[in-house]
C-alpha cells in the first residue's frame, strides 16, 4: 500500500471524521470532527488525511507557529489510524510522511508532541522516531521533543 498525506476537502470531510480508534484509545485524543472544526478558525493548524492508497485510513493535524511565538517550533496535536487499520504499518509511514512535510518549512528547528504518560505505546513509537520526552506539562500530558537542524531535510521513502 503507499501511503500519502492529502488535505482535508469537501470530497473526503465525512469520510475523515468518521474514522474511529479503538474504544480504549478514545480517551487520548479529540475527534477528527473537532480537530477539522478547530482548525477551520486558527489558520495555524494543518490538517491531513491518511491515504493507504485511494481509500482514508487516518488524520493528522500539526501546528505551525504563531507570527508571536518561538520561530521554528511545530508540534503535532493530533495523530490516529483508524481501528480497523491499526497494526499494518501506516501509522509508522504516516508519521515519516508528516515529519517531512514539517521539515519541510525553512524555518523549522525542533517539532513537539504530546501523549497521555500511562500511553506506553506512544511513548515507545515516538522514540523509535528520535523523539525524547522532556517532562510533563500543566495538563499532565507527556512533553516530547525532536530536535531538527535548520534546512534538514528527512528522506522519503513513503509518498507524500
Amino acid at each position: 500500500m503507499r501511503i500519502t498525506l492529502r488535505p482535508i476537502t469537501r470530497d473526503n470531510f465525512e469520510a475523515v471524521a468518521d474514522l474511529r480508534v479503538h474504544a480504549q484509545q478514545r480517551n487520548f485524543l479529540a475527534s477528527n470532527s473537532y480537530s477539522i472544526a478547530e482548525a477551520s478558525f486558527n489558520p495555524c493548524l494543518i490538517t491531513r488525511a491518511v491515504y493507504a492508497d485511494a481509500q482514508p485510513v487516518g488524520f493528522m493535524m500539526y501546528v505551525c507557529p504563531e507570527p508571536t511565538a518561538e520561530q521554528g517550533e511545530y508540534a503535532i496535536w493530533r495523530f490516529m489510524i483508524a481501528a480497523e487499520q491499526q497494526g499494518k504499518g501506516y501509522g509508522r509511514q504516516a508519521l515519516h510522511c508528516l515529519l517531512a512535510e514539517i521539515r519541510g518549512h525553512a524555518d523549522v528547528v525542533r517539532i513537539l508532541i504530546s501523549y497521555w504518560p500511562d500511553n506506553t505505546a506512544a511513548q515507545r513509537f515516538y522514540a523509535s522516531f528520535g523523539f525524547r520526552e522532556l517532562g510533563i506539562d500543566a495538563d499532565g500530558e507527556m512533553v516530547a521533543v525532536l530536535d531538527c537542524a535548520p534546512n534538514e531535510r528527512l528522506s522519503a521513502p513513503y509518498a507524500m
